[in-house]
């Protein structure tokens, strides 16, 4: 079998592609620098940086990234969530919607921070 010079390699899932692709058709992996004007490709570009670090064992310095951009955003947000709960601050509807995204926002960070750290400390 004669391969075909012209084909790239997925760097992703590995199989050969036609350079003409802007993402590999298998695995929707970004090849070149086109994929990344689309805004919508962005995005799931950035998102899959979370669910590979969230997936698989992720390497130390993803999990100290993590850990620094996570760590204030949970501490943060909990802690609006508290004060509005135990003083009150904020009046109707403000400081229900702020409550709620606190408690969100704290959900959030907490999960990425229990699924990376678990992956990491996993053994294989």
């Amino acid at each position: 079998m004669i391969a075909n010079e012209n084909l790239t390699l997925c760097p992703s899932c590995g199989i050969n592609v036609d350079p003409g692709y802007a993402r590999c058709p298998d695995c929707n992996f970004p090849l070149g620098t086109a994929a990344g004007l689309d805004p919508i490709g962005s995005i799931h570009d950035e998102s899959r940086v979370l669910v590979k670090a969230t997936e698989t064992r992720p390497k130390p310095i993803v999990v100290v990234g993590v850990w620094i951009i996570f760590l204030p955003m949970l501490v943060g947000s909990a802690a609006v969530a508290i004060d509005i709960l135990l003083n009150g601050s904020g009046s109707g509807g403000s400081g229900f919607a702020f409550f709620w995204i606190g408690v969100g926002l704290s959900v959030l960070s907490l999960t990425f921070l229990f699924k990376v750290t678990r992956n990491y400390l996993r053994k294989d």
